[in-house]
């Protein structure tokens, strides 16, 4: 009897030190104890200098002007725009970034036809616009991977177009014309990060010239883009 008295303690004690045993195995345990990273977006990693490069296409709509010493309709084909932005990421809150650039470019545009009073020309040529703009660019980072962004610029857009067409006694006439106007620029899209320093994107841009002869001109592009950070 007295055996069995003592074998009972015994007993309850090697099982609360194997618990123990387990409880200390399984928290020191890298399967059990594992955590997910974080995926939260990080704006501040985005501060500092960056340099952007976007290629694609080019629309602009039928419109007037007489910077020929005309007043004729321009018609155009569609075309390409190559732009390249030096800026810089200046301010961070929350998950937004708040950054300043410079753009310029080129974009190109063929004139495929010239209309007087409605009727056809046999003019021919070529448009090209050379935008100086500075821009102001709000970033949203909706994750580590995805980033919507917002901008609007002003400046000036340099303009030259070329024509040339037959005059009444069949022989060629080149006319050519350049200026530089006030213009206005809106903007969006979304970049994909890559990694720390380099993003993709796909986004779109309007772009209003002010010409002193005729309507505003708009030009709409739809362009893919390149960012390599600092």
């Amino acid at each position: 009897m007295q055996y069995e008295q003592m074998r009972i303690p015994c007993l309850a004690t090697c099982a609360l030190f194997s618990l123990g045993l387990a409880v200390s195995s399984a928290q020191n345990s890298g399967a059990t104890a594992y955590v997910a990273p974080r995926v939260a977006a990080d704006s501040g990693t985005d501060l500092g200098y960056y340099l952007k490069g976007d290629l694609g296409l080019s629309i602009i709509p039928d419109f007037q002007s007489s910077r020929f010493g005309f007043p004729g309709n321009f018609h155009l084909n569609e075309g390409v725009r190559f732009g390249l932005e030096p800026g810089y990421n200046f301010l961070t809150a929350g998950k937004f970034t708040f950054g300043g650039e410079f753009e310029t470019g080129v974009t190109y545009n063929r004139i495929s036809g010239v209309y007087w009073n409605g009727f056809p020309t046999s003019s021919r040529g070529d448009f090209y616009q050379v935008p100086l703009l500075g821009n102001l660019v709000v970033t949203y980072h909706a994750s580590t991977f995805v980033e919507p962004y917002l901008g609007v610029g002003g400046g000036g857009d340099c303009t030259w177009a070329h024509i040339h067409s037959r005059d009444f006694y069949g022989d060629r006439v080149n006319l050519n014309s350049d200026e530089v106007d006030p213009a206005v620029q809106a903007m969006g899209g979304v970049r994909f990060r890559l990694n720390s320093m380099c993003d993709v994107g796909v986004g779109y841009k309007f772009l209003a010239d002010f010409p002193s002869s005729g309507k505003y001109l708009p030009t709409h592009d739809l362009l893919a883009s390149f960012t390599v950070k600092f």
